[in-house]
């Protein structure tokens, strides 16, 4: 090889070794290997393709490939792709969004695919999936194709998308300088977070970006979530302990501005400064925010990867408290349960691996697939009583294994580690797929057509063919896991706090080798990220576009949207100190609702039909007592007599009457708990009285 192209062949490595850290992955260390046969088998008219003959309780019910505009049947195929790849998926009532992450020449200029899955999620029954089908409403362009659009998240009413972007794509060879004809227009920054108008979704429209490329590659995930009445994004960033951390914006839909109003980073809160020196090891890779199903209070969890799961007091977005720890290495993704499981606090964090390791020094047994953990996280209650600083959620298995140093620790050594005479607390439970190398193809569920196959090997880049990735936990404890080339695995949390994997799905549509994304994987099914919604799982496929998933032993039908139109309408706007108030909730729905109100905590209930509950000193609760189809609602409010200040009042929830739970959620918005309802976010005024 000449010497300049020695040159930059190397450069492009070590340019892909440090994006590869910033994303999780390991560097692509040659060309990928060819499109893996697949076996026939049958799928049903929407899925017109082959598929691996590996599946247990499960069956694809629906699928689309993004290949254009239009229903699955007709613009849906796997003879007609997308070219590139995606990335997460999400799910908000009749519509799910897909992250492009790189759109090449053929179907060019693409950032996000917006689809119709109303037939999934409207279904009533396992039988309505029979004719249910997948539609693409819209594309939304990114205008600068050397980006990915990594990750996209919902505001709680669907109106908004926001979009995480990264430089990555000229990395893997997926930038060819193309632009197309697509309508939408969309940001041209390289490292941003965009948010679009998605409240057409046949018309997705820019609203606003903002820049991120001080912070190296930009975003690599972000969360939405409403606090305190206000809108805020919380974005993670790589690639290392000095300039990775959690970037708070709050976005304001009136003027269409995200502002930036808080930066949190391990090294500078927690840990030692030369932490940072270690590269790619220390950096907070997801969040989730969650209003907390036991206390109310949103509470964020950090994947931060080898500072392990961090675990946030988030009720001030601009100022962030550490409530405790998980110890493990390779944090990559946690979602805690949406609600409280068997009376318990629980969540599930996982970590993507390879088997080849060494050449970034992380701890890892030998050939392991990546580990599910389920996590107690009960002992939050004594921090966020006031009864102690932090907690310590204990260490994962992984860490404690013969012959493994941990990787960290500072976390261990912060909190006193928790040793009891029994040994450290560890998780209550994990999952693996693959434990070591000697484990093999014959030994594992669903890989019958790998241990057919004697040239079939497990090593090198193609490890991550078999890692764990994004995934998410419905109100039963079921856990759905884009599994990569394991495709979605389905979990349950039984009640005795253990993960039992209860069926999986490896189908994956014979698209075009040339439309794949080959530098990151070899073929299908590549399931990048998992979503549960009314019984029906939706696996976002990196090559070949999303499927819908019923299980034999989840019910269809539970989790149906609520139809309804809400409004809060106050005597107005501006107060005197003292003054009371009556506030008015006009509410029309087809069916039966609870519904409730959230107002500053320092303002008084004088009268209503109505239970008031404070949130710790945060916000109070107003909840009707009545049900309601079609009426108008009353409470009355005194408001504080003293400064002058603004005050948010809602957002207005909903539930069905049957709900159990009063706070929590889950990766995406579902019906089987209270659901907020925004653009009903009153900004009050309070003109204190002079002394």
């Amino acid at each position: 090889m000449p010497a300049r192209d020695t040159l930059e062949s190397e450069t492009r490595r070590a340019v892909l070794r440090a994006a590869a850290g910033a994303m999780g992955v390991a560097a692509v260390g040659g060309t990928a290997g060819a499109h893996k046969e697949s076996t026939n088998g049958g799928t049903g008219e929407q899925f017109d393709g082959e598929r691996r003959d590996a599946a247990a309780n499960t069956e694809v019910v629906g699928y689309h490939s993004a290949g254009g505009v239009g229903p699955a049947s007709l613009s849906g195929q796997p003879a007609d792709p997308h070219y590139g790849g995606f990335s997460e998926f999400r799910v908000h009532d009749d519509l799910a969004f897909a992250s492009v992450f790189s759109s090449r020449d053929e179907t060019p200029d693409r950032g996000l695919a917006i689809f119709d899955v109303s037939d999934f999620t409207r279904a009533e029954s396992r039988d309505d999936l029979e004719t249910a089908e997948i539609g693409c409403l819209a594309f939304y362009r990114n205008e600068n194709d050397a980006a990915a659009v990594m990750d996209v998240k919902l505001s709680d009413d669907g109106q908004y998308a926001f979009c995480s972007k990264q430089p990555v794509n000229a990395l893997f060879d997926e930038s060819d300088g193309s632009t197309g004809t697509d309508d939408h227009d969309g940001g041209a920054d390289g490292a941003a977070l965009e948010v679009v108008d998605v409240s057409d979704p046949g018309n997705p429209e820019l609203v606003t970006q903002t820049t991120l490329s001080v912070w190296v590659l930009g975003p690599h995930n972000a969360w939405y979530h409403q606090i305190g009445g206000r809108e805020y994004v919380f974005t993670a960033h790589g690639e290392d302990g000095i300039t990775g951390g959690i970037n708070v914006f709050e976005f304001d839909r009136d003027l269409g501005t995200l502002e930036h109003v808080n930066w949190w980073n391990y090294d500078s809160e927690l840990g030692e400064p030369e932490t940072g020196t270690e590269g790619g090891a220390y950096y907070t890779h997801d969040v989730v925010v969650q209003d907390d199903p036991r206390y109310g209070i949103p509470i964020l969890y950090d994947a931060n990867w080898n500072a392990g799961v961090r675990i946030l007091d988030a009720s001030d977005p601009t100022d962030l408290e550490e409530l405790g720890v998980f110890e493990m290495d390779r944090a990559h993704h946690a979602v805690p349960a949406p609600t409280l499981l068997g009376g318990k606090r629980v969540f599930v964090a996982g970590h993507e691996t390879p088997a080849s390791h060494e050449d970034q020094g992380y701890v890892r047994t030998d050939g392991e697939s990546g580990h599910y953990y389920l996590v107690d996280a009960d002992p939050l209650d004594a921090v966020i009583d006031g009864d102690a600083d932090s907690a310590y959620l204990g260490i994962s298995t992984t860490l404690l294994e013969d012959g493994v140093e941990p990787a960290s620790r500072e976390a261990f050594e912060m909190y006193g580690g928790a040793v009891e005479d029994g040994g450290p607390t560890t998780e209550l439970d994990h999952w693996i797929l693959f434990e070591s190398t000697d484990q093999t193809f014959e030994e594992t569920p669903g890989f019958e057509h790998e241990a057919a196959d004697d040239d079939w090997t497990y090593e090198g880049f193609d490890d991550f063919n078999l890692s764990a990735h994004n995934f998410d936990i419905d109100t039963d404890g079921t856990v759905v896991a884009g599994h990569y080339h394991a495709g979605t695995r389905f979990l349950q949390i039984t009640d005795d706090f253990a993960l039992e994997e209860t069926g999986y799905s490896r189908v994956g549509p014979d698209v075009p080798e040339d439309a794949t994304l080959g530098d990151l994987t070899t073929g299908t099914p590549f399931h990048w990220s998992a979503v549960i919604r009314n019984g029906v799982s939706f696996s976002g496929g990196i090559n070949a576009g999303p499927q819908a998933i019923a299980h034999d032993g989840i019910e269809v039908g539970g989790d149906t949207p609520v139809d309804l139109e809400i409004e809060r309408e106050a005597d107005a706007s501006l107060f005197t100190a003292g003054q009371t108030s009556q506030v008015r909730v006009h509410v029309d729905t087809d069916e039966p609702v609870r519904v409730r109100d959230r107002i500053p905590v320092d303002w008084e209930v004088v009268a209503g039909d109505v239970s008031v509950e404070q949130l710790d000193g945060y916000r109070k609760v107003v909840t009707f007592n009545d049900t309601v189809e079609e009426r108008t609602l009353r409470y009355y409010v005194e408001v504080p007599d003293d400064a002058t200040d603004s005050y948010a009042v809602g957002p207005l929830e909903y539930a069905r009457p049957t709900v159990e739970a009063d706070y929590g959620g889950g990766v995406s918005a579902n019906n089987r708990l209270w659901r907020k309802a925004n653009g009903e976010v009153d900004i009050s005024t309070v003109v204190g009285l002079e002394t």
